[in-house]
């Protein structure tokens, strides 16, 4: 099948991941990024360029991630008539229609056969949207390596500084352990924190993931309710060598078994507690790691997630 993607080509991204996972299963990509064409050439010329790129590639299905460069009548006119399908991979931001890049997507949700999202979906039904709920998946390339000291620590956060609540669980876990914050946007706790001052991504995802005792989940409070919502983070973790420690979700709960494939908490002293358990038993904490792992890359991978996107099929949940 020839599919033609459009969205981001960071390699580090979900929809590379996606390019990737289809050339393995033998289909012909052709991965259009429009942002980076908007920057490059303008609004104006990249409607022109995607419009003739489509044309000339002729794709039997088109995915699409935001099109946040895109006019809805230029995406219209590429999906016609054509299998296709969105996928989105931030479906907490189901209340906030009144921001223009929110409304945006909604917009071009709208125009999809299926939008597919990692949650939230019958709130997005709710705002008039296709919706089916596709979980967030891990980039089968994603491995464990070898332990690097310079990585290395007792727990680990990797994701982004903009949530109050996140910080302040983390500033408590950090009173009682050695741990490090990989992520931009820490600047207003930096003194609490032990934070690195940069992201990770590829291999040094894996190495951080890889070289820490535990890896934190903690969701943001935007997410709260979400009775399906798991981040792609959860995935990544676990795929590239981490022990996972996170915050007990209805979400999670429903995807991963706790003691089996990773662990949960509930609330900080939780946490704390949880930590204590964990590094003081690296056997039982290798155990389910290596467990966590099996099951991720059998079940939560972008190679499971692209029969579900090009058949418009729901997601069966194998726990």
């Amino acid at each position: 099948m020839r599919v033609l993607l459009i969205g981001s080509s960071n390699p580090w991204r979900m929809e590379t991941a996606i390019d990737r996972a289809l050339k393995r299963a033998g289909h012909t990509t052709l991965l259009l990024d429009d942002r980076r064409a908007k920057r490059l050439a303008g609004w104006r010329l990249t409607q022109r360029w995607v419009k003739w790129q489509a044309k000339k590639f002729g794709a039997d299905f088109v995915f699409l991630s935001k099109c946040l460069a895109l006019d809805p009548a230029t995406v219209a006119g590429v999906i016609k008539g054509k299998p296709n399908a969105m996928w989105y991979h931030d479906p907490q931001w189901h209340r906030d229609l009144d921001r223009p890049d929110i409304a945006h997507i909604a917009a071009v949700g709208r125009l999809a056969r299926t939008f597919f999202v990692t949650g939230f979906d019958a709130e997005w039904k709710a705002n008039g949207l296709p919706a089916l709920f596709l979980p967030a998946a891990g980039d089968a390339g994603i491995r464990p390596v070898a332990p690097d000291n310079r990585f290395a620590a007792d727990v680990a956060f990797i994701g982004t500084g903009y949530d109050p609540d996140r910080a302040a669980m983390l500033i408590e876990v950090a009173r009682h352990y050695d741990m490090r914050v990989w992520g931009l946007g820490w600047e207003k706790w930096a003194a609490e924190l032990r934070w690195s001052g940069r992201p990770v991504e590829g291999k040094e995802f894996a190495a951080v993931c890889s070289s820490s005792g535990i890896v934190l989940g903690v969701n943001p409070a935007r997410a709260a309710g979400g009775t399906t919502y798991t981040s792609d983070r959860t995935w990544m973790v676990i795929l590239g060598g981490g022990f996972y420690l996170t915050q007990r979700t209805p979400g999670v709960a429903h995807m991963l078994s706790d003691g089996e494939h990773c662990a949960f908490y509930d609330d900080a002293p939780g946490c704390v507690g949880e930590c204590a358990h964990y590094l003081a038993n690296p056997t039982e904490r290798e155990r389910i790691r290596a467990r966590g792992e099996s099951f991720v890359r059998t079940h939560h991978t972008y190679d499971q997630r692209i029969s579900n996107i090009l058949e418009n099929r729901a997601f069966e949940n194998p726990l």
